[in-house]
């Protein structure tokens, strides 16, 4: 049974764009339910553009939140009344926070703007919270569960995982949908279903909402089931834990027992790392994330969605657990193959490079309480240069009286690069009113004056960041 001393934090945003690095957040709302989801408070947040962000016109087509271009609170305030928020339904009980994708999205975003504002990036899984992707468990509702929750498939059965389709079929109004709210009401009805129908798919997702809990999901018995719906169709295996990396321990290795694992045994370290990745019989799996996984007995008809006996897939499982010199090796594979990636240039890709010194921590918690003359004094104190320079910018741009003039000159040259050069931020203001005239052609050919309006309000904040970048 789900526990019934957790609260759930459903949360979803409207952003400027779907880079989660350089897009901003220009709504986020958020729902608190207890553990039947019934709604005891939400939160509506939201802010103006900030002025280096050129917002894709794609986007605003979507979820039409205009008013953020000309008016509405700054970013740093929202993400500190989105923060407040949360540590306060945080203090009684410990906090599972649900988004759709957002593992993926939602909350890369939450976390890169709290880092941006020195606000803690962690708080959805540290100090006893958890985190619960939606999208992963209607995978196992699309895969096991589809006959009590309904999953929209067209002729071809090609399964569709949008939030409004899912909505849609299963009678749940999606009027003003991609309004952050609404977005969250669809999530939380959609859950109240699924703890109605499959109860037994919701328990396996809020066990694997946690490191430990996603551990003992691998290591279930008589074995597990991973259940994935990749490219619109459907992929179930039939898996057990095989492996840790010692030096990355999010990452797990599951071996899928379709395949003889005596034959794995009898490999070479390199054609074991050779089953790594499509086709092979070992799979990674990163366990500080939702999966589509379930213990094999906890699906009633688990025989109607395997290729092989169920009893030789029980005896695989066993050898596998019995065999720690092939666990060995597969620990040992993990580590010797990480991937290498290059180090990151931009300020906005960096909040991973590492956690911040407990110095700098404390200072942060200084500049917080501080004026923003104190502020402006305080920049020099970080040791970590990224939040020298995101005080600064926070600075700069909130409180410019309180910035030198060459930091002044510095900020005007930051927003000339964003908004004028090409860069891994994607938009520049010229392709952005390059679409724009684009889609305002087409919205006046089909007559359509919501679109109109929105692509006007589009094309004058273009026009505004474009002058203010050729004083």
């Amino acid at each position: 049974m789900v526990a019934s001393d957790d609260l759930y934090v459903f949360y979803d945003t409207e952003t400027t764009g779907l880079d989660i690095n350089f897009s901003q957040i220009i709504q986020i709302g958020c729902v608190l339910t207890d553990s039947n989801f019934n709604v005891l408070e939400e939160l509506n947040l939201s802010s103006k553009v900030l002025p280096w962000i050129v917002p894709s016109p794609d986007a605003f087509l979507v979820h039409k939140q205009t008013e953020c271009l000309e008016s509405g609170q700054s970013h740093f305030e929202m993400m500190k009344s989105l923060r407040d928020k949360w540590l306060s339904w945080g203090k009684e009980k410990n906090l599972i926070f649900v988004s759709y994708n957002g593992h993926r999205f939602d909350e890369e975003l939450v976390r890169r703007q709290f880092y941006w504002n020195l606000f803690e990036p962690y708080i959805t899984n540290t100090n006893g919270n958890r985190r619960l992707d939606l999208m992963s468990l209607f995978q196992i509702i699309g895969n096991f569960y589809s006959s009590k929750i309904k999953v929209p498939q067209d002729e071809d059965k090609n399964i569709s995982l949008k939030l409004t389709d899912l909505a849609e079929e299963n009678n749940i109004s999606v009027e003003n949908a991609h309004d952050a709210i609404v977005d969250c009401m669809l999530m939380v009805n959609l859950t109240k279903k699924i703890k109605k129908h499959a109860p037994e798919a919701l328990e396996a997702a809020v066990k694997g909402s946690s490191k430990n809990g996603n551990i003992e999901l691998t290591k279930s018995s008589p074995f597990s089931i991973l259940g994935e719906i990749y490219r619109k169709k459907k992929y179930i295996y039939p898996v057990i834990s095989c492996g840790q990396n010692p030096n990355q321990t999010n990452q797990v290795a599951l071996i899928d027992l379709y395949f003889d694992p005596k034959k794995m045994f009898d490999m070479s370290d390199y054609e074991l790392s050779e089953q790594f990745g499509a086709g092979g019989g070992l799979k990674t799996i990163s366990i500080n994330k939702s999966i589509p996984l379930m213990p094999a007995n906890k699906i009633s008809n688990i025989d109607e969605f395997l290729d092989s006996p169920l009893k030789l897939l029980e005896s695989r499982a066993q050898q596998v657990n019995e065999n720690t010199d092939f666990q060995n090796r597969i620990c040992e594979l993990l580590s010797i193959n990480q991937r290498e990636y290059p180090p990151n240039k931009y300020l906005e890709q960096k909040v991973y490079e590492r956690f911040p010194s407990n110095s700098d921590k404390l200072w942060m918690e200084r500049f917080e309480i501080s004026t923003w003359a104190e502020k402006a004094k305080l920049l020099n104190g970080f040791e970590d240069e990224r939040y020298r320079e995101l005080s600064q910018r926070l600075i700069n741009y909130l409180k410019p009286e309180f910035s030198s003039n060459k930091e002044q000159d510095n900020y005007h040259e930051f927003l000339k690069e964003r908004l004028l050069t090409n860069g891994p931020w994607k938009m520049t203001l010229e392709k952005a009113i390059s679409r724009t005239n684009s889609l305002k052609i087409e919205a006046e050919e089909n007559k359509e004056q919501e679109k109109l309006e929105i692509i006007n309000s589009l094309l004058n904040h273009y026009q505004e960041k474009k002058s203010f970048s050729e004083l």
